[in-house]
């Protein structure tokens, strides 16, 4: 009986893939560096070497998205709501400082680089998130911070990976729009199928998979609960792909169903075999798209995404560590500890470049710069300490007073909001993030009518009629009205953060005898009238956001605008004047103060 040519192919393919690969690991790990390395090693290897058949690289393709949706799932796995709840306050505070900040930092430095819009927003997200299994692999085997320390760390990761679950839900939509075979109505329609398929994931899904799990553990055996488990994996995957959505992000959101139920560990470990078997081959695909020629040629932009993604990484994470109050020593230290991209990197960029939005250049610097990072954090995190201490020893004098200065300005500040009561801490951390919240969602609302209103506009054209200048016009009153929310409970939130630094710097004067008055910003910023801010505000959002109307249709609109709610105002003051005889305050302590 002769032998079938595909089933040669199959088996030529997976023996000289793994055994390729873990001999590159077997090499990376002596050197003390994680596996992954090996893996795209391997299939670098493979593309410059060897010459695989069509039916090899079939096979590749396969088995690698089945790695990308176990990897995915197992990632979600990890999850644990309910802990992140309890213990991971302080990595939320520092994953929803830092991932903006750094996809912020990749669009500004892709503009630079010569990249297009869709392509600086892929390098924002790419650069984002930190390895998880990198981190703990090298933080581990230096043992060179405590139990605690790490712990936080991969809280921080975790809390990462979630952004970028998020993140890529939000840039596949841009990046589908960069082909031209998506029309207008079909993105639209992708848009909305999104925003329902995550609602509902998140809302139903929650509430009944770990449901069904526990069910189906305490009535069958653990053998049927993992096939069950792993169905399910390769099922949301499989949905998450009709709506338009990248397989990885089904996966992802199933873990973390699976993960709120009694045997996620136990599933977990079950599974670990399978998913490194065909991770292996997922990271070997990477590798398969990169020629020694390519790094070569791009040697210069991986060395640029590094440092970009090196310096980013550390002053990011440094800054949320030190909003969050702790020493600046221990937060330089856990930042160079995160110096190394995430599994995301390699997920975005491959979904970038199947979907033309980059080419094969940038994708091989993206892939070189994350294995340049992994290389690298061994020996940032040796010399971190020393590194610090060396930098503290050397500075000038003068900037070592003056960031002296600032650090105690921000504890003078911090001990003023906590003076006023024991319960003050709480409602001001709060009322902090809510401000920060409010900010990012300004930012996302104007970068989603940054990116809508040509199609929107191109839409309405399309269905009712008229020309772009009028319907533009009316994206800008949507815009605004729109706006008018998130500024309105941040002016409100800033002006209450104000009082309570007021209020506690008299506590903190009558308790101690001394003469503790805040400047006289923190007073004239809850003298100024709550609705002429967020007008205000509102007005040069609006103007330094690029958009297609001429300036003095623009001025005009927002004149008309500004006219129309100082008309409401007056006529509610008139109103609240007559009722009670007396002006109303400008600020409402009791209504307003710290609502989000």
């Amino acid at each position: 009986m002769g032998v079938d040519v595909e089933e040669t192919a199959l088996l030529t393919s997976l023996a000289m893939f793994t055994l390729l690969a873990a001999a590159c690991s077997i090499v990376f790990n002596k050197i003390k560096l994680p596996p992954l390395i090996g893996y795209i090693v391997a299939g670098i290897i493979i593309a410059n070497v060897w010459v695989v058949t069509a039916e090899g690289e079939l096979i590749v393709e396969i088995l690698s998205d089945i790695g990308l949706v176990m990897l995915m799932f197992c990632i979600g796995l990890e999850i644990n709501l309910k802990k992140i709840r309890k213990q991971g306050i302080f990595a939320i505070e520092v994953a929803i400082i830092q991932l903006p900040l750094m996809v912020l930092g990749g669009v500004i430095a892709g503009a630079f680089m010569g990249f297009d819009m869709v392509q600086c927003i892929c390098l924002g997200a790419i650069i984002s998130g930190s390895s998880t299994a990198v981190v703990m692999a090298v933080l581990k085997s230096q043992n060179r911070l405590d139990k605690e320390h790490i712990e936080m760390l991969v809280l921080i990761t975790i809390m990462e990976d979630i952004g970028q679950v998020i993140i890529l839900s939000m840039i596949t939509p841009i990046m589908a729009s960069n082909d031209p075979s998506v029309d207008v109505n079909s993105l639209i329609v992708m848009i909305v199928s999104i925003i329902v398929f995550m609602v509902v994931s998140l809302l139903i899904g929650l509430r009944l998979i770990p449901r069904m799990i526990n069910w189906v553990s305490d009535n069958v055996s653990d053998e049927i609960l993992t096939v069950l488990s792993v169905g399910l994996a390769f099922g949301m995957a499989l949905l998450s792909i009709y709506i338009g959505l990248s397989m990885a992000i089904g996966a992802f959101l199933m873990g973390m169903m699976i993960a709120a139920s009694r045997k996620s560990k136990d599933i977990n470990h079950k599974i670990e075999p399978m998913r490194d078997l065909f991770m292996a081959v997922f990271f070997i695909s990477i590798g398969m798209e990169i020629s020694v020629s390519s790094i070569v040629d791009n040697i210069s932009t991986i060395v640029i995404i590094y440092l970009l993604f090196a310096i980013l990484k550390t002053s990011t994470v440094f800054l949320a560590y030190w909003i969050g109050g702790e020493t600046c020593r221990n937060g330089f230290l856990s930042a160079t500890g995160l110096v190394a991209m995430g599994e995301f990197a390699f997920i975005i960029a491959s979904e970038a470049l199947d979907f033309g939005v980059v080419d094969n250049s940038f994708y091989t610097s993206v892939v070189g710069a994350a294995l340049v990072s992994m290389i690298a954090l061994p020996f940032l995190t040796k010399y971190a300490a020393k590194i610090w201490d060396t930098s503290v020893e050397t500075c000038p004098k003068p900037v070592y007073a003056a960031c002296c200065n600032i650090n105690a300005s921000r504890d003078k500040f911090y001990d003023r909001m906590y003076a006023s009561s024991k319960k003050s801490k709480k409602t001001i951390y709060r009322s902090m993030t809510h401000t920060y919240i409010n900010i990012l969602v300004i930012v996302a609302v104007q970068i989603v009518f940054h990116f809508v209103t040509p199609l929107a506009v191109d839409w309405m054209m399309m269905s009712f009629g008229g020309n772009a200048t009028v319907w533009s016009i009316a994206m800008l009153f949507v815009n605004f009205a729109i706006l008018t929310v998130p500024v309105y409970h941040l002016v409100n939130n800033v002006k209450f953060l104000d009082e309570v630094v007021i209020s506690g710097a008299r506590h903190i004067a009558s308790r101690e005898g001394t003469d503790d008055e805040p400047g006289v910003i923190y007073h004239r910023i809850l003298e100024v009238n709550t609705y002429l801010m967020v007008i205000l505000i509102d007005v040069l959002i609006i103007i330094v956001t690029p958009n297609s109307v001429g300036l003095w249709l623009h001025l005009v609109m927002l004149a008309i605008a500004v006219i129309v709610l100082f008309a409401f105002y007056f006529k509610k003051r008139m109103e609240d004047k007559n009722r009670s005889g007396d002006v109303p305050e400008t600020y409402d302590e009791d209504g307003d103060k710290g609502e989000f």
